[in-house]
């Protein structure tokens, strides 16, 4: 004990002789008029008069562990980041889902063609089309169909004498369907990304709920980490004040010759040695405040800020929890998103086993086509007799279509191909296979990290009860030792080493009870995690969450 103090009092004098190079020597920067301290107000409140990356905060910020969640979840940038997830994985469905948006189609050509011949008819054989067409095509969700709807016309000019129309007008309707009915019937490659695209959403969003659930927790440890360091620095501040009025008593005992100059320097020792636990006690403090600030104001954190965050609710406000294991249990996989997420994984893997058992399939396409065709056009002379249609016009084409004196075309058949050895899908299949054993044993070993985590957080809960009642034991101990070693140095029967000694003991159990309590609070923040119960423990819903700041 001795040793230490004289460390500390060698290193006080060191850094009063040495000051930090660049801070000794730099002017104390005054607060800014144009930036409003934050008070109790909300962090909208803080807006500055010049444009600036991020509004500096100053001031004191009193506020509750409820209000440092909500402000959390408003601010952190650790959720800004994870709501962008759900909106990609939502557009990522959508985009499966495009495979079977319809698609109309067009094209236009034209040909000059000249044929020679042999045909006494005519020397050479010339014409001139244009034509084209157009349609919608597409396929059909689940079945796998696909259809086309087609409408194609040309116009040809022929000097082909043994044709009737100098110039015709052809025109068609035709409409198509096609049918898997093995491979591709159900689980083809679309609809399989339909199905795995809508679970990937659904379990993005259960990471969602994941990472807003840590994040509440890290608030709330942050924040009561932030009140324990604050009551570490009241009790070292307290202890130096012991201290040194101890030191001033010391002197002047020494002074009118009561007491001895060695004494004198056991008391500075102790009090240089309270000032070094003080420095040490304020530092982490102000590492606690800004970890809490940026948990809970995220980017608006910046170099110059000098807020202080004053926490309302005491961790102290102790209330006796009655905990059943097997009902925490129950809880837990009954309200963990993770767990969900594993469920998804596997649903996931079984859209990919069957489509790789479908693909092992031979293929079996079943076709239909109907269509309707139409001709018109412009005679030849000499005029044709009376007994012949004398159609002129390209509209007179499709008169006929979709009724009985229409030219009708029907196709039907079916398209057969078998694989020899498909090794390809055949490994597909094993692989899938493995993939959904993987994910089957993760969610058992998820599950059995849950039981673990929810086991430990129940024995700390528990042991953390327990122990602050120790801790206040000690604490009322150590508190009366110290009194009565007060006592004995007043009548003179012990030395001013001896009562730093026991002052040492109460700061020691003064502490040991402040993380006590902290670790009541801590732990039992941990198990409304584990039992994924922490949302409604703190009145968040996650729907007012989820939409981007």
């Amino acid at each position: 004990m001795m040793l230490r103090m004289l460390l500390a009092v060698a290193w006080i004098a060191g850094a009063t002789a040495w000051p930090s190079p660049g801070l000794a020597e730099e002017p104390e920067t005054p607060g800014s008029d144009q930036t409003p301290a934050l008070e109790d107000g909300p962090i909208a409140e803080v807006v500055p008069s010049a444009p600036m990356e991020h509004p500096s905060l100053h001031g004191t910020l009193s506020l509750s562990l409820a209000d440092a969640i909500r402000m959390g979840l408003e601010n952190n940038l650790d959720v800004q980041v994870a709501r962008f997830s759900p909106l990609i994985a939502g557009e990522q469905e959508g985009i499966a889902w495009g495979a079977y948006d319809p698609e109309f189609f067009g094209d236009i050509d034209y040909a000059n063609t000249e044929t020679p011949t042999a045909f006494i008819v005519s020397q050479e054989i010339k014409e001139k089309t244009i034509g084209g067409g157009t349609g919608l095509r597409g396929s059909i969700p689940l079945l796998g169909s696909s259809y086309n709807f087609e409408f194609t016309s040309s116009r040809t000019d022929s000097n082909l004498s043994i044709q009737t129309l100098s110039r015709r007008y052809n025109s068609a309707i035709n409409l198509s369907l096609s049918q898997p009915l093995l491979r591709n019937l159900i689980w083809s490659e679309p609809w399989t990304r339909v199905q795995t695209t809508r679970v990937l959403y659904q379990s993005s969003e259960e990471e969602f709920r994941t990472e807003v659930m840590d994040t509440v927790q890290r608030i709330a440890d942050g924040y009561w980490d932030l009140v324990a360091t604050q009551d570490q620095v009241r009790v070292a501040e307290k202890s130096l004040e012991t201290a040194e009025a101890l030191l001033d008593r010391t002197r002047i005992q020494h002074e009118v010759g009561v007491v001895s100059k060695v004494e004198v320097v056991e008391a500075d020792a102790g009090a240089a040695e309270r000032e070094f636990d003080l420095i040490i006690a304020e530092n982490r403090y102000r590492n606690s405040q800004d970890q809490l600030i940026d948990k809970v104001l995220g980017p608006h954190l910046s170099a110059g800020s000098t807020l202080a965050i004053e926490p309302t609710d005491r961790p102290d406000d102790f209330v006796q929890y009655e905990i059943d294991p097997q009902v925490a249990m129950q809880r837990a996989f009954a309200n963990r998103p993770e767990l969900v997420v594993a469920d998804k994984e596997v649903e996931r893997v079984r859209f990919d086993l069957k489509f790789a058992k479908n693909q092992r399939l031979p293929q079996m396409d079943a076709t239909v086509s109907y269509g309707n065709q139409g001709l018109s056009g412009t005679f030849r002379p000499p005029v044709p007799p009376a007994t012949l249609p004398a159609p002129t016009g390209y509209s007179d084409s499709f008169d006929h279509y979709l009724t009985g004196a229409a030219a009708e075309q029907l196709t039907a058949g079916v398209m057969v191909s078998i694989p020899i050895l498909n090794r390809s899908a055949q490994h597909r299949v094993s692989q899938a296979n493995l993939a959904l054993r993987q994910a089957l044993t993760r969610k058992r070993r998820l599950e059995q990290t849950i039981i673990l985590e929810v086991r430990r957080a129940v024995r700390n809960l528990l042991s953390s009860q327990e122990g602050i009642a120790a801790a206040e034991r000690r604490t009322a101990a150590a508190g009366e030792q110290l009194r009565a070693e007060r006592i004995r140095l007043e009548y003179g029967e012990s030395t001013p080493f001896d009562v730093l000694l026991r002052e040492s003991d109460f700061v020691e159990a003064e502490s040991q009870q402040i993380v006590a309590f902290q670790a009541y609070r801590t732990s039992a923040t941990a198990l409304d995690r584990a039992q994924g119960t922490i949302l409604r423990s703190y009145n968040v819903a996650i729907d007012q969450v989820r939409s981007l700041r």
